[in-house]
This record gives structure tokens, C-alpha cells and sequence, in this order.
């Protein structure tokens, strides 16, 4: 009976050793593991915050469009200028009085947040005849045109290489004055 208990002993302290090696390696793939779900989860992070921006940028630069798309304010920018000689203007700078680039579309609470600059322009790009226009017309009447202009906005989420360039082309009617514009092609 002292044979078959030496026998079965046996086997069992020539293990010991390998129980240590498979925790080790346990613990070792389950790090590895966790570190690569860790640096994934950043990533997707890092991935969801410049989506974020992105859409910020590109809402501030159609709001800031919007905010002076009004035929009046088209009319005083294209004619403010009392130095233009007429033929293919340089574009107007809006002041940030008229567009609030620099504060109304920030979203900063408590300093923290999105820090939005930018610029709006208007370009004057020349004339066209209205769609529906008589091409047999009195030609020693005020003729009625089309004014194509361009405005273009330009935001930039601050610290960061967040930008977003928009330019939105319309028509605003006015008193035909054969001058040129400057626009490239649409």
C-alpha cells in the first residue's frame, strides 16, 4: 500500500511548476486584452469629437450665410465701396457686427466648449438677364437684371484644423450697370 500512495504523489509534485506558467500567460493575454479595447475606445472617441466638430463648423458656416442673406444688405454690400472703379470688385469683408462670427456662434459655457472663427464675404460676380425677360424689349427703358453674388463663409472650430468653407451663389434684382464681376465659375 506504501507503493500505490508513493505513485500517486509522484505525478502530483511535478506539476506544481505548470499552474504558475498557465495564470502567467492567463494574465498576460487578459492584459493585452484590456489594453486594446482601452485603445479602441479612445479612438471611437477621438472618431465621434471631430464628427462632432465637423457638424458644428458646417451649421455655423450656413448660419453665418444666413444671417445676411437679405437683398437690402446684399445691395449696401455691393455698393459700399466708393473706390471701386466698377468692373471686377475685390470681395467685401462683412464686419462681424453684421455676421457675430466671432462671439453669437461660440458655445462656451464657463470657458470650456467650442470656440468658433470666422469670416463672410460678398463677391459680386456680374449680371444676367431674368429668366423671364423679353428679349424684344425697349432697349431705351431701365432694364431690370439680375445681380449674381457670391457669399462665402469661412469657420474655423479655434484650436484645431476644424474648417468649413461655404459659398452660397444667388440673384438679388436691380438696375442694369454693365459692370463685370469676379467670381470664379459656380
Amino acid at each position: 500500500m506504501k507503493n500505490r500512495k508513493r505513485q500517486i504523489c509522484k505525478p502530483l509534485k511535478q506539476e506544481k511548476g505548470v499552474a504558475l506558467v498557465v495564470s502567467l500567460v492567463l494574465l498576460i493575454a487578459m492584459t493585452i486584452l484590456g489594453v486594446a479595447t482601452l485603445s479602441g475606445t479612445r479612438l471611437n472617441e477621438k472618431r465621434t469629437s471631430n464628427a462632432q466638430q465637423k457638424a458644428i463648423a458646417f451649421e455655423v458656416a450656413e448660419s453665418a450665410i444666413a444671417s445676411v442673406w437679405d437683398v437690402g444688405y446684399l445691395n449696401v454690400a455691393l455698393t459700399s465701396d466708393a473706390t471701386d472703379s466698377g468692373d471686377d470688385p475685390a470681395a467685401i469683408v462683412s464686419p462681424d457686427e453684421d455676421t457675430e462670427l466671432t462671439n453669437a456662434f461660440d458655445q462656451l459655457t464657463d470657458g470650456k466648449g467650442v470656440n468658433i472663427d470666422g469670416e463672410l464675404s460678398v463677391q459680386y460676380c456680374g449680371e444676367t438677364a431674368p429668366v423671364a425677360s423679353d428679349l424684344s424689349a425697349d432697349l431705351s427703358a431701365t432694364q431690370l437684371v439680375f445681380l449674381l453674388v457670391d457669399v462665402n463663409s469661412q469657420v474655423q472650430v479655434a484650436n484645431t484644423s476644424t474648417r468649413s468653407d461655404h459659398v452660397q451663389r444667388g440673384a438679388v434684382t436691380s438696375v442694369k450697370t454693365n459692370r463685370t464681376g469676379n467670381c470664379p465659375a459656380p
